[in-house]
């Protein structure tokens, strides 16, 4: 197999590398609120569970937007709040997903241009999004900041939120706090521009054998 040489590679060229082998990846569309109360949507999937207890996850955001050096409105909205909601970006949500992921300027609110409801989430400020099947309701607990600020292919915030509450439709529930996997059908993001889905025939279960000498 040919070896790539990661030193003759441009910022943009490592991630674009990265981003196509760590795959599937699933996307956090996350909403928050500005000191105003106005909303934002936004896509993460640089995103993942962390532990249990307490229930942790993690997100990275960028320090910068591409195309101007000014900071993400997600990133801007957590340092007033530190609350924010992931909704869980089924394929209910999929025909939209690159539409809440573009740079709007500050204060647009993309829920509302795109006509996704939001509905009070239980414990946070934010809303949640009426279409997306669950959500989980945050709080900032840590922030772990990497690379050059200044480079939007290096600079980054790793955000490490407690998950305060978690609401779920029935629709995709097996029963009292379980959920069903083969109901939740998430959309994963793949290398630029590639979405998949996983739901129907895509999905395959093995039994998890314990080992025993």
């Amino acid at each position: 197999m040919p070896v790539i040489n990661l030193d003759g590679l441009t910022g943009a060229q490592k991630q674009g590398m990265i981003s196509q082998l760590v795959v599937p990846r699933p996307i956090a569309m996350i909403t928050t609120t500005d000191p105003d109360g106005k909303l934002n949507v936004a896509p993460f999937s640089y995103f993942m569970p962390v532990c249990g207890e307490p229930p942790t996850i993690a997100v990275t955001i960028g320090t910068v937007r591409e195309a101007t050096a000014e900071p993400k409105d997600t990133w801007v909205n957590l340092q007033h709040s530190g609350e924010f909601v992931v909704n869980l970006t089924s394929t209910a949500l999929a025909d939209h997903i690159e539409t809440a992921a573009k740079e709007f300027p500050n204060g647009v609110n993309e829920a509302e241009l795109i006509g996704w409801d939001t509905i009070p989430s239980q414990v946070v400020a934010p809303p949640s999004l009426a279409v997306s099947p669950a959500h989980m309701e945050c709080r900032v607990v840590e922030v772990i900041d990497r690379g050059d600020p200044t480079s939007c292919f290096s600079g980054v915030h790793i955000v490490l939120a407690e998950v305060v509450c978690i609401v779920a439709d029935e629709a995709i529930l097996a029963g009292p706090n379980r959920i069903d996997p083969t109901k939740v059908s998430p959309v994963g993001r793949m290398g630029f521009p590639w979405f998949v889905a996983a739901a129907g025939e895509a999905l395959f279960e093995q039994e998890r054998i314990a080992y025993s000498a």
